[in-house]
């Protein structure tokens, strides 16, 4: 078996993100090929910087014009699902995920919402499909007093969506917009591809592309397969002894990698980047204490006192390494991105800081600070 150190292991990784090396103005090709080379793209509604899935994407293609991400949305570009968590995918990835979200007959937090509510679903599908496009307040209103303090219209909406019968159309702020998915994609992206042994293999491959390099018991992770690694055993073999991906030895684990990337082994990335708490590279936190050495932690639901690193905190990418955290806040009224503290692994980088967050605060229209 061939081996890679880490640092190559590093290099791959890292290179595959396809982080942007200067300030950019991406376009909705830009935004719809980084969706399709990460596989997935995690959403997430903290606004403390930006929303995760426009942190990750700007670190990619850059600033992201207004109205980019919807536009994508209601011209049947990408599509959202539930992947790695609540996710942004390409519209042609929906045939590997429809067959999973059409046998769903209970919410995944709620239970058995459409069976209890069986007659207020009837009524949801009936006005969407008659009237057009709604929002949670179409039907009520989104909650009681909190986030997650959900209605029982907006709970049946969410169960409708993760149940494939309904799509979003955009997000006015963070609040989906729902549609009949038969308005907004065609009918190849909506028949599902229920060859079970088909499924695993691509998940394991889209897996493989997206990283580049990716230890073996963690692919599972990448796309939350029910069953983690066991359900994956037949899959790995098979596209192994068939010659489209290849194990290699990192450290005292097997990874997988496609053959092509051993061909020709990228060159050390001159990226400086700060990345979205739930950025790909680093949302597998036993991958990134294993390949980078650096143990991410997420501290917005710890109590003030007892935070260590701070509320919102971005690792530091520079080249193959992470190489320090930075409390991060966005400060909208005074159009200023603050970095409120700095902890350095090991030797400080204050150029690669500069230069981050100066990207970072172009991209979202603000100044560094």
């Amino acid at each position: 078996m061939e081996g890679l150190s880490f640092a190559e292991a590093r290099t791959i990784v890292v290179a595959r993100q396809g982080f942007v090396s200067r300030n950019r103005i991406a376009t909705a090709n830009d935004v719809e090929a980084a969706v399709d080379r990460l596989g997935c793209v995690q959403i997430d509604s903290v606004m403390t910087v930006a929303r995760a899935h426009r942190l990750t994407l700007a670190a990619r293609v850059g600033k992201l014009p207004a109205g980019t991400l919807n536009g994508l949305r209601s011209s049947g570009r990408i599509a959202e699902v539930w992947a790695h968590e609540a996710c942004l995918i390409t519209a042609d990835e929906l045939p590997w995920f429809r067959a999973g979200m059409l046998a769903e007959t209970e919410h995944r937090w709620r239970g058995p919402v459409l069976t209890e509510q069986r007659a207020l679903a009837h009524e949801i599908m009936r006005r969407i499909e008659e009237e057009g496009p709604a929002t949670s307040a179409d039907f009520g209103g989104a909650g009681k007093s909190g986030w997650w303090e959900w209605s029982v219209a907006k709970t049946v909406l969410e169960a409708l969506f993760s149940s494939g019968r309904l799509a979003v159309r955009e997000r006015r702020g963070f609040v989906r917009l729902y549609d009949v998915p038969e308005r907004l994609y065609t009918a190849d992206q909506l028949r599902p591809i229920t060859d079970q042994a088909a499924l695993l293999r691509h998940r394991v491959r889209r897996a493989v592309q997206a990283r580049g390099v990716i230890t073996e018991g963690r692919i599972a992770d990448y796309y939350r397969v029910p069953g983690r690694s066991r359900r994956l055993v037949s899959a790995i073999t098979e596209l192994v002894e068939t010659d489209r991906l290849v194990r290699v030895q990192v450290g005292d684990h097997v990874a997988l990698v496609e053959p092509s990337t051993l061909a020709q082994l990228p060159r050390k990335p001159p990226t400086a980047v700060l990345l979205c708490p739930f950025d790909n590279l680093v949302w597998d936190r036993e991958e990134t204490a294993r390949l980078f050495g650096f143990r991410h932690s997420l501290e917005l639901y710890v109590p003030k006192p007892k935070r260590k690193w701070g509320y919102y905190v971005l690792p530091l990418l520079a080249g193959d390494r992470i190489v320090g955290r930075a409390d991060v806040a966005a400060d909208r009224k005074a159009g200023t991105l603050r970095v409120l503290r700095m902890h350095w692994e090991g030797r400080p980088r204050p150029r690669a800081l500069a230069q981050a967050t100066a990207r970072l605060a172009w991209t979202l229209g603000l100044a560094p600070r």
